[in-house]
């Protein structure tokens, strides 16, 4: 099934494909609203527990680029999760230009891009076991603002986005990538209850959006809105890759200060 981020197969007509997505409770993103949002207390600080993923492979999805990892070495306990969540893989969504392309919003406000740190629940012993359960996943959204500055961790990806220009292309990381150093700095997070913002829609994950952002390159940024969506033939440039939010509906969202 074919799906992406134009007119004729984008956002808005996911759900002829995929039901879920026009009739499901749980849908993701959506507009963060920190007036509307649960102060919580009684959970604790997230404690992910990465270690340095040596030369992990990263391929061009045709919708982002995707880096996989090694799930025995990274993992994310704490906060709302009631197990150990294992890291499998990382991409990020962007607009084509500066002011759009998260796909959380806060308070209203869209950022530049969105990255996430997709973990399955180690319970269901692997991400396809996991995908579907209502709580098989969780995924740590960072908010991406372009600035001046670049980002020394995020560039370890950068540097080899023309290997994987086009969909399809793979590549290994030189050297050790460490999802510590791609992290905010923030003691508070947000966390609900969502889905997959691709298809299929899932509805299995437990959203950990962080209110605080890293900051990119303009030439960070440059290097993902220069990756095509295809392969030798017809291919337009990979941007605007992001799901407009969706409605919170009845769903509680938690604002967890440490």
């Amino acid at each position: 099934m074919s799906w992406g981020y134009t007119a004729e197969d984008g956002p808005a007509t996911w759900g002829k494909l995929f039901p879920v997505g026009d009739n499901g409770v749980r849908q993701s993103p959506i507009d963060i609203q920190e007036c509307d949002c649960e102060a919580e207390s009684s959970l604790s600080a997230l404690t992910p527990k990465f270690e340095p993923i040596t030369t992990p492979s990263m391929e061009n999805t045709g919708a982002s680029w995707k880096v996989n990892c090694i799930p025995e070495k990274s993992s994310l306990t704490g906060g709302p999760l009631k197990n150990e969540y294992r890291l499998v893989q990382m991409h990020a969504h962007w607009g084509k230009e500066e002011g759009r392309g998260s796909e959380h919003t806060l308070n209203g406000k869209m950022y530049d891009g969105e990255l996430h740190l997709v973990h399955y629940n180690t319970a269901y012993g692997s991400f396809g076991e996991a995908a579907d359960k209502p709580d098989g996943l969780a995924v740590l959204g960072v908010f991406l603002k372009v600035g001046e500055s670049e980002h020394a961790e995020f560039a370890k990806i950068t540097s080899l986005l023309k290997q994987v220009n086009k969909k399809g292309d793979k590549t290994e990381l030189e050297g050790d990538l460490d999802p510590t150093n791609l992290l905010p700095e923030s003691d508070c997070y947000f966390t609900y209850l969502g889905s997959l913002t691709t298809p299929p829609l899932l509805e299995s994950v437990t959203w950990l959006v962080y209110n605080n952002h890293i900051n990119i390159s303009k030439e960070q940024m440059a290097s993902m809105r220069g990756m095509l969506t295809g392969g030798e033939d017809g291919c337009g440039c990979m941007v605007d890759n992001y799901r407009p939010v969706c409605g919170r509906g009845a769903r509680t969202v938690r604002k967890v200060a440490i």
